[in-house]
């Protein structure tokens, strides 16, 4: 088949690329200029330099594909103009280019965090929009129009929402590693809420699975490991995995939503990123566990790896690649 890519050059999309290259697609790969390309040129893929905002270029990368897996989005840190233009218009712009075109499948990737923390968990694909930060209000928005131009134009759409993701080429856990395997790490109060991640071996089987059942047209799936774990199990399983002990110290939720305050006072103040920030705090302290028997059902979906599995083979790749001591 042809397909095209959107975000080829971040974490999901490299191994995207790569693994529908091994199974012998032709592929189009939609980047910016300015983005660490380094992987996909060496794949046998085609680069289509462009911009979700600019429409002649999406419709060039568009032109005669069979599927189309839009992984590009804003994630970080951003204004909510910026997050609604990417992640809202530039969507908007993606589907708009697709309406006259032959395409087999739309496989719009979105997040769990579209309906905010589960109370009651696990959650499921039926769970009400609940978005509260403005990169999960932004996603919520794209999908509302992913589905609509599906009600509305017949567009083959499949939305794939995803967990906290994390695998080997991934760095946002460098310093989490490093914390644990100084002993420096501390507990958010009990943290025996409960967490559900996935690892990307297992999240691309999910994903492209939605890009060929039929019966996913239309419909939305929620991607993540076998089943949720608290977060303190998540952290003895990491501590395990470094070869150290399981971090037994605590600081309470109130303590780090103050020191977040303060990182983000002074971000504001001086420029720069905030070390954490107090939405991450909520994070690290509810609930975002999901039941995943509907892709289960639709999908034939069956996670290859254990959390546990995934884990290890993450920090082996950091000691591979000489991130961690």
């Amino acid at each position: 088949m042809k397909i095209a890519v959107t975000g080829g050059s971040g974490f999901v999309g490299n191994h995207l690329v790569e693994k529908l290259v091994s199974e012998g697609h032709e592929i189009k790969v939609f980047v910016r200029k300015t983005s660490n390309n380094k992987l996909l040129e060496k794949l046998d893929v085609e680069l289509v330099y462009g911009d979700l905002l600019d429409k002649k270029s999406i419709e060039s990368l568009v032109k005669d594909v069979d599927v189309v897996y839009h992984l590009a989005a804003k994630v970080y840190a951003g204004s909510r103009d910026e997050f609604w233009n990417v992640n809202l218009k530039g969507t908007e712009n993606m589907l708009g280019a697709c309406l006259n075109t032959a395409l087999n499948r739309f496989v719009h990737v979105s997040t769990v965090g579209v309906t905010g923390s589960i109370e009651t968990p696990p959650g499921d694909e039926s769970n009400p929009y609940n978005a509260t930060s403005p990169y999960d209000q932004s996603k919520r928005e794209s999908e509302k129009i992913a589905l609509q131009y599906h009600r509305e134009h017949e567009m083959p759409v499949t939305i794939v929402r995803a967990p906290m993701l994390y695998g080997p080429r991934y760095m946002g856990l460098e310093k989490f590693y490093e914390a644990i395997q100084s002993g420096s790490y501390r507990l958010i109060g009990s943290m025996t809420n409960f967490m559900h991640p996935c690892y990307i071996e297992n999240f691309l089987q999910g994903l492209t699975l939605a890009g060929e059942q039929r019966k996913a047209i239309g419909e939305v799936y929620i991607i993540a490991d076998e089943k949720p774990i608290t977060w303190v199990e998540y952290v003895s399983m990491t501590a395990e995995a470094l070869g150290v002990n399981p971090p037994n110290k605590h600081v309470s939720k109130s303590m780090m939503k103050f020191i977040a305050s303060l990182s983000e006072f002074k971000s504001w103040m001086f420029g720069g990123e905030p070390i954490v920030r107090r939405g991450w705090i909520d994070e690290l302290t509810k609930n975002f566990a999901y039941d995943i028997t509907k892709a289960r059902k639709d999908l034939g979906y069956s996670p290859e790896f254990s959390t546990k599995e995934g884990v290890t083979k993450t920090i082996d790749w950091y000691r591979k690649n000489s991130l961690l001591k």
